[in-house]
C-alpha cells in the first residue's frame, strides 16, 4: 500500500512540475509571438462572464447588458464594457432627438477588439465629424447575416440617418456558408441563408446541449492556463482542415460563386430593410489579402462590389489603399501578435471614410 502511496505521490509531483514547464514554455513563446494565442486573464469574473454570449434567438453571439470582459494579449491589456442595449458603446436612447446619427454594423474590428474604446473607428469618427456613431459590433465569428438580423431585430429601433456595414473578406464569406457553419459553429446559434440565387430561405441553428461540467471547466482553463489556450487554438486548426481551405487562404480572391451571391443577398436586404437611408459599406484586408496582392496583382472582390453596390445605390470604400499607404506599411496597422488594427489602423480607417464618404458634410 505504502508503495502504491508513493508511486501516486511520485505521480502528481511530475505531472504538476510537467504543467508548470509548460505553462512556462507557453507564457515564453507566446510573449515573443511565435506562437499566437490569448494570454489567460487570470480574471475570476471571465468565467462567468455572458460578454459574448449566443443569446440572441435571430443573431446569435450578443453582449449581456452591463457585462464585462477583461482582455488580455502579449500587445494590449483590456476590459470591455457592454451598454444597457447590450451595445460595447457609451449609453445610448432610440430617439436621436433630432440629431443625426449613424448606425455602425460589422465584427470584431468594429466592436474594437484588443483597442480601447476610445481608439475605435467609430469613436474617432464621432468626434472628428460631431455625429453620433452607434456601435452594433461584436466578436464571435460574425458574418453579414448576423449583421442583417442584427439591424432588424435591434438596431433599426434606434432611430438612425445613415448606415456604416463593415465586409471583413477574410472570414465573411465563411461565416454565412451553411456547410462550412456545419462543421466550425455547430454549436451555435446562427442564421443562414440556404438555397441558391435567387430562392433563398432563412434558418437558424440552434446550440447543442454542453456535457455535464464544462460549462466552467473550459472558460477556467482558458482564463488561467496556456495550456487551455493552446488546446483551443488546435482544436480550431482541426476544424479548419476538415473545411479543406488553402493554407494562403484570401478572402479578396478566395470566395466561390456561391458565396458571392449569398452576399449580394444580403446587402440587398439590407437595402429593402433600410429604405432610402444613405448606406455605406466598406471591406477590411487581412494580412494575407495583401500578400496575395502583392504575388498576384490585384484583387477581384473590389471590383464585383463596387458594381454591386452602385447596382443597390450604396457607397463602397475598399480600406486596402488607404491601409497600404500608411507612414510604416499595411503591418504598422494590425496587432503585432493579432490579426486585428491598432490604434493605427483604426485611425487611417477612420480618416479615409471621414474623406472618402458622402455620409458626411
Amino acid at each position: 500500500m505504502k508503495t502504491v502511496l508513493k508511486y501516486l505521490i511520485r505521480l502528481a509531483i511530475s505531472g504538476i512540475l510537467t504543467f508548470v514547464l509548460l505553462e512556462a514554455g507557453l507564457a515564453w513563446l507566446c510573449a515573443r509571438g511565435t506562437v499566437k494565442i490569448p494570454k489567460p486573464a487570470y480574471c475570476l469574473g471571465n468565467i462567468s462572464s455572458r460578454f459574448w454570449a449566443d443569446s440572441n434567438p435571430w443573431f446569435g453571439v450578443w453582449h449581456d447588458p452591463h457585462s464585462s470582459f477583461k482582455h488580455v494579449s502579449p500587445d494590449y491589456a483590456l476590459t470591455y464594457h457592454a451598454n444597457s442595449w447590450g451595445m460595447r458603446d457609451r449609453e445610448r436612447e432610440k430617439s436621436a432627438r433630432g440629431h443625426k446619427r449613424i448606425i455602425v454594423l460589422g465584427d470584431s474590428f468594429m466592436e474594437g477588439w484588443g483597442v480601447a474604446t476610445e481608439d475605435r473607428m467609430s469613436d474617432r469618427l464621432e468626434r472628428t465629424t460631431g455625429l453620433e456613431h452607434l456601435n452594433f459590433g461584436t466578436s464571435g465569428s460574425f458574418g453579414p447575416t448576423q449583421y442583417l438580423m442584427l439591424y432588424t431585430h435591434l438596431a433599426r429601433d434606434f432611430e438612425h440617418a445613415a448606415l456604416i456595414i463593415s465586409i471583413l473578406p477574410d472570414n465573411d464569406f465563411l461565416d454565412d456558408d451553411y456547410d462550412y457553419g456545419r462543421i466550425m459553429h455547430a454549436s451555435r446559434i446562427r442564421p443562414f441563408f440556404i438555397g441558391t440565387k435567387p430562392a433563398y430561405s432563412l434558418t437558424i441553428t440552434k446550440p447543442q446541449t454542453a456535457p455535464a461540467g464544462s460549462k466552467y471547466m473550459e472558460p477556467f482553463l482558458l482564463q488561467f492556463t496556456y495550456t487551455g489556450n493552446v488546446i483551443k487554438h488546435f482544436k480550431e486548426l482541426s476544424r479548419h482542415k476538415q473545411v479543406a481551405l488553402p493554407a494562403d487562404y484570401a478572402g479578396y480572391f478566395d470566395f466561390t460563386p456561391l458565396q458571392w451571391d449569398r452576399l449580394e443577398h444580403v446587402l440587398q436586404e439590407f437595402r429593402n430593410a433600410a429604405a432610402s437611408l444613405p448606406i455605406l459599406v466598406m471591406t477590411i484586408p487581412c494580412d494575407t489579402d495583401f500578400q496575395r496582392v502583392a504575388k498576384c496583382g490585384e484583387a477581384p472582390l473590389p471590383g464585383k462590389m463596387r458594381e454591386l453596390c452602385r447596382s443597390l445605390d450604396i457607397q463602397y470604400l475598399d480600406l486596402m489603399p488607404a491601409l497600404q499607404s500608411a507612414p510604416g506599411g499595411w503591418a504598422s496597422c494590425y496587432l503585432k501578435t493579432d490579426r486585428h488594427w491598432n490604434a493605427t489602423g483604426n485611425a487611417i480607417a477612420a480618416e479615409a471614410i471621414r474623406l472618402a464618404s458622402k455620409l458626411y458634410p
